[in-house]
């Protein structure tokens, strides 16, 4: 019996043993795979968050799926708290999921901005109380903190990261929106100090879709390339003012309208995101498409592919946009330096 429990200790040290050198192996493939690689990172939703208990298992069960499909492409990363954890494990890769306290999904939009630049706006929104915002707003702060990890800049100014839509190449497009919320700026001020924080060459402000409670640019287009702007077609109240506005900040870049399938609907009161494919998440080698279990989905995957370089991936989104966001508003996006930073923190 003795010879037995030695043995038995021996072979479950050995495994272990085993698993720690696995796991040392498989950050290093990591950290050294593909230096083009940016880090995507989501957010879980908590067993204790009360607001998202009857869409618990449907968010899970994208940000799994979400996850899968950037593995391997992309790096990712879930901040899930200690109790969640066990809804991901054996779902996703062990080292995907990172222990943290985030209370609340929407990563995208209190989150630094702009992969390679990591700016940190006030996340202010008027479409949540100022005391939700701050809870939300302050548990990354706190999870930043404590990782030791450093902003590129901050600023006091109010502004989602879901209105910050940028090519990776200093072009940047956001809705007025930025304006309401900082009305101390006219539009030519607003656009130079946005240049200035964000390091941009060329910023547009467009008129915001009506009706949106958020304000949001990423539900109404995206970069497909470089120079190349897929715009979810818009209402003819502003459509018009959208597209002088984009033609005239980016005189060489070319526009190109995506049909419009969307169908009105809201869930606490917020609208719909389902049939937005333009709320893609876009690296520098993948474009994260939204699908939808809709007639329409392959269709605008070729249509998506075939005005870009980079290669399309669909990502399943029916479970969560009826929530009012889908692929791009379900992820922060780092790169270089910072995406090193936080990935091997």
């Amino acid at each position: 019996m003795l010879l037995l429990s030695f043995l038995v200790v021996a072979s479950s040290c050995a495994k272990e043993e085993t698993l720690q050198i696995e796991d040392i192996q498989e950050e290093t493939q990591r950290k050294y795979s593909n230096t083009n690689k940016q880090v995507i990172v989501l957010a879980a939703p908590s067993i204790y968050n009360n607001y998202y208990a009857q869409v618990f298992d449907d968010i899970v069960d994208f940000q799994v799926d979400y996850a899968n499909a950037i593995d391997g492409k992309d790096e990712v990363i879930i901040l899930v708290d200690k109790a969640t954890k066990p809804h991901y494990q054996g779902r996703v890769p062990n080292y995907v999921l990172v222990e943290a306290n985030i209370e609340d999904i929407w990563i995208r939009d209190f989150s630094p901005v702009v992969a390679g630049v990591q700016i940190k706006f006030d996340y202010l929104p008027d479409y949540l109380s100022t005391t939700d915002a701050n809870f939300i707003d302050n548990s990354f702060e706190k999870w930043y903190q404590q990782v030791g990890l450093s902003y590129g800049k901050k600023s006091n100014l109010i502004l989602d990261g879901g209105n910050v839509v940028g090519n990776g190449k200093g072009k940047i497009i956001i809705t007025d929106r930025f304006l309401y919320d900082n009305p101390q700026f006219t539009k030519n001020q607003a656009k130079n100090k946005l240049k200035q924080l964000l390091g941009a060459t060329h910023v547009a402000i467009i008129k915001e879709t009506p009706g949106d409670a958020t304000g949001h640019s990423d539900g109404m287009l995206m970069w497909a390339d470089d120079n190349t702007i897929i715009l979810h077609d818009q209402p003819q109240s502003v459509k018009k003012q959208i597209l002088d506005e984009l033609k005239n900040s980016f005189p060489n870049v070319k526009i190109v309208i995506a049909a419009d399938y969307y169908e009105d609907e809201t869930w606490g009161g917020f609208s719909s995101a389902c049939n937005i494919y333009v709320n893609s998440l876009v690296t520098n080698q993948y474009i994260y498409v939204p699908t939808f279990n809709s007639p329409h989905d392959k269709k605008m995957l070729d249509f998506i592919q075939s005005h870009s370089s980079k290669k399309v991936v669909a990502v399943a989104a029916e479970k969560v946009c009826f929530m009012g966001g889908s692929v791009r508003c379900l992820s922060w996006q780092l790169d270089g330096q910072f995406a090193d930073d936080i990935l091997f923190e």
